[in-house]
């Protein structure tokens, strides 16, 4: 936290407020919108998010609650995720504790992905201490409530006290401390209730919210007495062997498990070698992790024995079966599963290298056996990848793979009856497994619907949720690629795996790989683009391989990684294993004369100027050849990118636009609007739209936009985040009247308000000179128009488009206007509106493209599937005339009128290769 040369000396405080020993100052604090800030961290699941929100946002603002509060003789009694109840002695350091830490967010912010900022939020109420019956740590009481109401009733970045706080506040006659009063507000379990703002330096007083915040109900953990904060966050985070700290206190048991090393550990929880301690039997246990509990309380829980009961039911040799654990009560949740001695697929893929067909075919055909499973349970496992595949020897009979009748591998009967012991592959990590009976039983999710991992998941798995076991199959089908290839189909691909896996045909299989036609088909056929193309079930794949998997030497592979051997670089046999990456094409030199020319040569020198002169004839014609086809293919490339961000950009406009539609509908907005303009009470319209902006949509970028609505002469009745703004009149603007483009101000006569929702043009916002533009909607009731519900946003600062240009790889993503905005008295045509890096281009005004440009997307209005671009210089100039290659696509969003989807289009660019 930054140091604040101005704030408030705490020797600064009266002595009436230190002698008063009878009263104890509480405070409860949180963080403003934590469930959009836990959606915004990176994560392919829920239980990563939030382990990514406590390390990035939740430990640096308990950091900066800690900071100074020795010096303000202050503690935390108790904490429940970013919920903290603290106690002072002392009202005066109580406030001065609380200014410092809001002031230590707004100087130094606490970021998460997409540039969702955590704001912080206090109440603080002085009385009576009632200490706790049950707990002499803690305290309880109407006192403690008070405070804890006052906070649901707090914005970010506010501080809202009692009269009795304010009371003694004023008393101690602080230095640069003031107090705003806020009226009287209902609170819930306490009544009615005056509220007072604190203040500091030149903050402006915010409305707070007229209904209580809905928070759910938490588990508070109380804190010893001589336990810091960090201390304890740091023993809960590292409790279940996360990162190392001096306080880290490892559970020795659980249940009747003694816990032993670390085995692993995810998004969720983390897995321990453990032995039972009566039958010494050795297991797997998987813990969830306390601070996870803490950050997301029932529903974590929840999850987790959602995945239990999946796991649960399950009972196949190929599969990580589960054998015990803990109940939803418990204060410690836990799964036991069986322990697997054996060698992961990922690592043998690491120290061997693309595996020989056979091999790769065997372990691809008990992994379907799993997954065939799984489909009869109604299960699909979502995650199906190499580092999800375990290799175990196995000696029991009745422990082997099930064969199948005539899908047993060749020699297994044999090595069976030889006592030899066999290899069974273990599908493990079902936490992502779908009951596909219903969606009320989906364990985690991805940000845009999917869940599992990038460079195996099928087209539809990216789309949804809502998949069944033949995506399993396509997974499948990506893996076994990656073990007879040594990577992923498309890890080579210029294009993200979203996008590769939806569009791109895999590279064929090497030639080295020996792969024969009927399994380089069937491969092709598990990871066709649609369901219906691939074989419909996994015991179809396992029935294929079988004979494939004829003379596979996965038991030798195993014992020999097993030993710490490896085969890389042996000649053992494995002759069908391709080259490393890069040597194939390199091992014999190439030339353009033929063996025939190169003895015509030999016999007659005077042949050599013309082979010579053949060869360079030759290159020059293979160069430009290869120059073309390497040109059309980034073009095809850029179009692709162009079609796939321009639908995202539509999607994006129509959920903005859809839900100012659906706010505006609702019937308490339309009382709240007659009541401002009928009664001139603002108040409980500025409530309403505190409470309801982003109408609980958390994929909406709230941060970067504002929000308000104007009544039908175009008068600014309220605002989100509230500003001076409020009361000017903004009839001029595009987005009251929808005209096309803003209009002088206080036009005559005075346009009519929108009547259907509108996008609009772009303006310079009267207040922070930023460029801007808006999107908004009419008020109505039956065909009269209240008033207009609008939200802004500056340009370059697109949140939700973002994902667009990390799709993009090195492509550069620009949206644009080839429309008319008058701005400043200049008409402009080609305004780009969001580019990942548009603030660096615009300090000297708006970034534009030339007219010649704007004519030629102009032309492509008619292309459904977008158009090349011809070579232009680059918009920025910042390549010293490297002239750019692009695509244009036309952003089509069907909220709005036809007349409306005219001038934005999305153009991907790169430099000419």
């Amino acid at each position: 936290m930054p140091e604040d040369a101005d704030a408030p000396d705490l020797s600064a405080c009266s002595p009436s407020l230190t002698l008063m020993a009878q009263l104890t100052t509480f405070v409860f604090t949180d963080l403003v919108g934590s469930v959009t800030l836990k959606q915004r961290m990176p994560g392919a699941d829920a239980a990563t998010r939030d382990a990514a929100y406590v390390e990035r946002v939740l430990t640096p603002h308990r950091q900066r609650i800690e900071a100074g509060l020795a010096d303000a003789d202050g503690r935390v009694v108790s904490t429940a995720g970013d919920g903290h109840f603290l106690v002072f002695p002392d009202t005066a350091r109580a406030a001065l504790w609380a200014l410092r830490v809001v002031r230590s967010h707004v100087e130094d912010p606490i970021f998460a992905d997409g540039g969702a900022v955590a704001q912080v939020r206090i109440g603080m109420h002085a009385g009576t201490p009632q200490p706790d019956p049950a707990d002499p740590d803690n305290f309880i009481g109407r006192a403690v409530d008070y405070a804890a109401r006052l906070a649901d009733h707090a914005q970010g970045g506010q501080v809202l006290v009692s009269r009795t706080t304010a009371s003694l506040i004023e008393d101690g006659a602080l230095d640069g401390v003031r107090l705003h009063p806020h009226g009287r507000i209902e609170l819930r379990g306490i009544g009615g209730a005056e509220l007072y703002e604190l203040l500091d330096g030149g903050r402006q007083a915010t409305p707070p919210r007229r209904r209580a915040s809905d928070s759910p109900a938490r588990q508070w953990s109380v804190l010893p007495r001589t336990m810091a904060l960090t201390e304890y966050a740091a023993g809960s985070s590292a409790a279940a062997g996360g990162t190392s700290s001096a306080t880290a206190v490892r559970p020795r048991r659980v249940g009747n498990y003694e816990l032993a090393e670390l085995l692993g550990h995810g998004g969720m929880g983390n897995v321990y070698k453990a032995r039972h301690a009566q039958f010494e039997r050795p297991r797997a246990v998987k813990i969830i992790r306390p601070d996870l509990v803490e950050a997301g309380g029932d529903t974590v829980v929840e999850r987790f024995y959602q995945e239990i009961r999946a796991t649960g039911a399950l009972e196949h040799p190929n599969l990580v079966v589960a054998i015990d654990s803990s109940s939803p009560e418990d204060d410690e949740h836990y799964l036991v599963m069986e322990f697997v001695d054996g060698v992961g697929v990922d690592r043998m893929l690491e120290s061997e290298g693309a595996l020989p067909v056979a091999d790769a075919c065997e372990i691809a055909r008990q992994a379907a056996l799993g997954l065939e499973h799984l489909y009869e349970q109604g299960l699909v496992h979502r995650d199906v990848k190499p580092s999800n595949l375990m290799i175990t020897l196995v000696s029991n009979p009745h422990l082997a793979v099930t064969p199948g009748g005539a899908g047993a591998a060749a020699g297994d009967l044999a090595a069976r009856s030889a006592g030899a012991k066999l290899p069974v592959v273990k599908l493990m990590d079902l936490g992502l497994a779908l009951l596909v009976r219903g969606d009320d039983e989906r364990l985690t999710r991805l940000d845009r619907g999917g869940m599992g991992t990038g460079h195996y998941m099928s087209p539809e798995q990216w789309r949804t949720t809502s998949v069944d076991i033949r995506a399993d199959v396509y997974s499948l089908g990506c893996t076994l690629y990656h073990l007879l290839m040594g990577e992923p189909p498309f890890a080579r691909s210029d294009l993200k795996p979203e996008r590769a896996h939806a569009t791109a045909t895999p590279p064929p299989l090497r030639p080295p790989t020996g792969a024969p036609r009927e399994l380089v088909r069937l491969i092709e056929s598990m990871m066709a683009k649609r369901p219906q193309d691939r074989p419909q079930t996994p015991g179809q794949v396992a029935d294929a391989l079988a004979p494939l998997a004829a003379g596979h030497r996965l038991a030798e592979r195993v014992r020999r990684l097993q030993r710490g051997e490896s085969s890389a670089g042996r000649a053992d046999g494995d002759e069908t294993r391709p080259a490393p990456r890069g040597e194939a094409d390199t091992r014999r030199p190439r030339t353009l004369v033929s063996s025939t020319a190169e003895a015509a040569v030999r016999r007659s020198p005077w042949l050599l100027v013309a082979a010579t002169t053949l060869a360079a004839c030759a290159a020059v014609f293979a160069l430009s050849y290869a120059n073309r086809a390497r040109l059309e293919q980034h073009q095809e490339s850029l179009l692709r990118t162009a079609r796939f961000a321009a639908t995202d950009v539509a999607d994006a406009i129509d959920k903005r636009v859809g839900t100012l539609a659906k706010l505006a509908s609702r019937p308490e907005l339309r009382r709240a609007v007659k009541q401002a303009i009928e009664e001139g009470d603002r108040s409980a319209l500025q409530a309403w739209l505190s409470e309801n902006r982003g109408f609980n949509d958390e994929s909406l970028n709230l941060d970067s936009s504002s929000w308000f609505v104007t009544d039908p002469r175009g008068e600014q009745l309220a605002r989100d985040p509230w500003s001076d703004s409020i009361g000017q009149n903004y009839a001029h603007r595009d987005y009251f009247h929808g005209l096309g483009a803003d209009l002088p101000e206080n036009p005559s006569p005075a346009p009519d308000p929108i009547s259907e929702p509108h996008q609009s043009a772009v303006y310079q916002s009267d207040t922070t000179s930023d460029l801007k533009l808006a999107f908004s909607a009419p008020i109505t009731e039956g065909k009269e128009v209240l008033g207009v519900l609008a939200m802004s946003v500056e340009l370059g600062n697109f949140d939700e488009f973002r994902k667009t240009d990390d799709d993009a790889g090195p492509v550069e993503i620009l949206l644009v206007d080839v429309g008319e905005n008058r701005l400043r008295g200049e008409t402009f045509r080609g305004l780009v509106l969001h580019h990942r890096n548009l603030g660096r281009f615009t300090r000297g005004g708006p970034a534009r493209l030339s007219d010649g440009l704007v004519e030629s997307i102009r032309q492509t209005r008619g292309g459904r599937n977008g158009a090349v671009l011809p070579t232009y210089d680059d918009v920025f100039e910042r390549r010293d005339g490297e002239p750019m290659i692009g695509a244009v696509m036309w952003v089509t969003p069907s909220s709005l009128s036809p007349d409306q989807r005219h001038s934005w289009v999305v153009v991907a660019q790169e430099p000419k290769p």
